[in-house]
């Protein structure tokens, strides 16, 4: 994305990923360019499942077989076959002080693949004189 001030102090406008907000000069629009990176899982995966696992089976023992269910979740697969990514990176969030889960996690973020990026433009309007915005639909394939 092309600035001209940017262009001018010969600097790069964006954090690392290249994320910018531009508002306008009277401060009623917003646009923000956002990348994210697209990640899949690589076979590490499913060492880390075996560990989950098998920390489920030492803390569950006795208990209610649904306790499962909660990790399950998280290698529950889409219509299409994938890993929900954003259930799995949840798990990652679980401050547990157990070896065995603690080495789990490293081989989550061991299989952690960046596949590339997506940008995503969102512009939005002030509303009336508040501090809050109301994104604009965009259909970019319309135009």
């Amino acid at each position: 994305m092309t600035n001209t001030a940017a262009d001018k102090y010969e600097v790069t406008i964006g954090g690392r990923k290249g994320n910018v907000t531009l508002t306008s000069y009277d401060g009623r629009y917003k646009i923000q360019r956002h990348v994210a990176d697209r990640i899949q899982f690589g076979e590490e995966l499913e060492a880390a499942k075996a560990l989950i696992n098998s920390c489920l089976d030492r803390w569950s023992e006795g208990a209610n077989a649904n306790l499962r269910a909660v990790v399950d979740r998280a290698f529950r697969t889409d219509t299409k076959g994938q890993i929900k990514t954003a259930s799995v990176l949840k798990l990652l969030r679980l401050e547990i002080d157990d070896t065995q889960w603690k080495d789990a996690m490293e081989a989550i973020k061991d299989s952690i693949q960046t596949t590339g990026t997506a940008v995503y433009v969102r512009v939005y309007e002030r509303i009336g004189t508040t501090d809050q915005y109301r994104a604009i639909p965009l259909d970019l394939a319309a135009v």
